[in-house]
């Protein structure tokens, strides 16, 4: 095995471990976003007609519900902090940067995952559907 493969392993198992070892409780984490989106991307509440109690479940609990107007705001969420472009495509530097727990083999897979998908509200519900759920990180 060359050194550069050994390194390259080193670099994987490294990230895999910082992103799990976060110090943050899923709570704190959903608790800041909730926070931040209030603050700086409050239109995508009223601009979707998303029901506040699915956003409400959505932060206290990761629950997702299967709604148009949610997925659509979860696509503003993402698209305000320019963490989705305007086709519902992941930034994925950003996703890792930003996001606790998040690394770019999440983020890679997940993505292959909506690779098929055509809507950008969709897109973004099952990449953060896909990104909570890996390997239990957040649910």
């Amino acid at each position: 095995m060359s050194t550069l493969n050994v390194l390259i392993i080193i670099s994987a198992v490294i990230s895999a471990v910082l992103a799990f070892s976060s110090n943050k409780t899923t709570r704190a984490i959903m608790d800041e976003w909730k926070e931040r989106t209030k603050e700086e991307h409050p239109e995508c509440l009223k601009s979707t007609g998303v029901k506040e109690e699915y956003v409400n479940q959505y932060w206290e609990s990761v629950e997702m519900v299967d709604d148009e107007n949610f997925k659509c705001y979860l696509w503003c969420v993402f698209n305000g902090f320019k963490l989705m472009n305007n086709d519902g495509n992941a930034n994925k530097e950003l996703v890792v940067q930003y996001v606790d727990r998040m690394t770019s083999e999440i983020v890679e897979f997940c993505t292959a995952k909506i690779d098929t998908k055509t809507d950008k509200c969709e897109r973004v519900y099952e990449l953060v559907y896909c990104g909570t759920r890996y390997h239990h990180i957040y649910v």
